[in-house]
């Protein structure tokens, strides 16, 4: 009943913006823009939840929590970071909603960030609550949708060659391991989104088409972990953190790896404790089904 209730007010309050929309754009964006701040304030503001949601946990995962982070990625950043003694990160964060990302608990210590998203509501919403936020701070937004052609091209408006990232998260669905092994930025820290649902011993990706976009529900997205670690090896960088969530991978570039210990893809792999192993099995054996390319 609780539910329905809750799908049924934001129906309404779905409808109502769009009746708005149609009669007046400023009033829309207006209503949009303060619903959102509210929503921004409360997320950023709430309590550290510290669940873990996988068995085989590596030492990493015991500093693991969510603030405004999807799942449990804001405690593995900021531990990596302290370890490595970066008070103030930079970060390009690819994909994204404007109240939940990887790099919005390090807002209020980087000086300079860029958002990349395909969706203009989430960058509009993102770029006018952060100018009121933090109206001082250097931070740049990009609504567009990212490819192997345009992601150098993108950064480099933000960042010089020269220039040393020390954050950079990829979450986009669908074609991420193109984008990583496209990127010629060599950041200090790298998290992005694996499909846990490959499986441990599989190198596989969907294949490339920059018009990829991932439909809500399906399995049918991304890379297996240990096609990104390969791929991620050959460019420096070693693994050191998968989030308890089984969701996102965390690498660090070779020259900093002795702070940290190296994990093994195929030891370390997790699977979420929400779902029955029978379950994942038979969503892993139609996946692999699929159309995808093999390295």
């Amino acid at each position: 009943m609780g539910l329905g209730l809750s799908r049924k007010i934001r129906s309404y309050r779905e409808l109502s913006l769009d009746i708005i929309k149609r009669k007046n754009i400023n009033i829309y964006k207006f209503l949009l823009l303060v619903g959102a701040f509210f929503k921004f304030i409360s997320k950023i503001n709430r309590r550290k939840n510290s669940r873990k949601y996988s068995e085989n946990l590596d030492e990493i995962n015991n500093f693991e929590y969510s603030i405004t982070s999807q799942n449990n990625e804001d405690g593995i950043i900021n531990y990596i970071f302290k370890k490595l003694k970066v008070f103030q990160p930079n970060f390009v964060e690819i994909g994204l909603d404007y109240y939940e990302n990887n790099s919005l608990a390090l807002l209020r210590k980087a000086n300079k960030g860029l958002f990349i998203d395909g969706d203009n509501k989430k960058i509009f919403l993102l770029k006018n609550i952060l100018k009121i936020v933090y109206p001082f701070k250097k931070f740049s937004f990009v609504s567009e949708f990212i490819n192997k052609k345009n992601i150098n091209l993108l950064i480099s408006q933000t960042f010089r060659n020269d220039e040393e990232i020390d954050f950079m998260s990829i979450d986009v669905d669908g074609i991420d391991y193109y984008l990583l092994e496209e990127v010629s930025f060599y950041p200090k820290l790298i998290c992005i989104e694996y499909n846990f649902w490959y499986g441990k011993n599989v190198k596989c990706s969907v294949p490339y088409n920059e018009n990829f976009r991932w439909k809500m529900g399906s399995l049918y997205s991304g890379a297996s972990l240990l096609a990104l670690n390969d791929l991620l090896n050959s460019k420096g960088y070693h693994l050191i953190a998968l989030d308890s969530g089984c969701v996102n991978a965390f690498f660090i570039r070779d020259d900093l790896k002795e702070n940290f210990k190296i994990l093994d893809p195929i030891k370390s792999f997790k699977e979420p404790l929400k779902y029955d192993k029978k379950d994942i099995d038979k969503g892993r054996k139609d996946l692999l089904k699929s159309e995808l390319v093999y390295f």
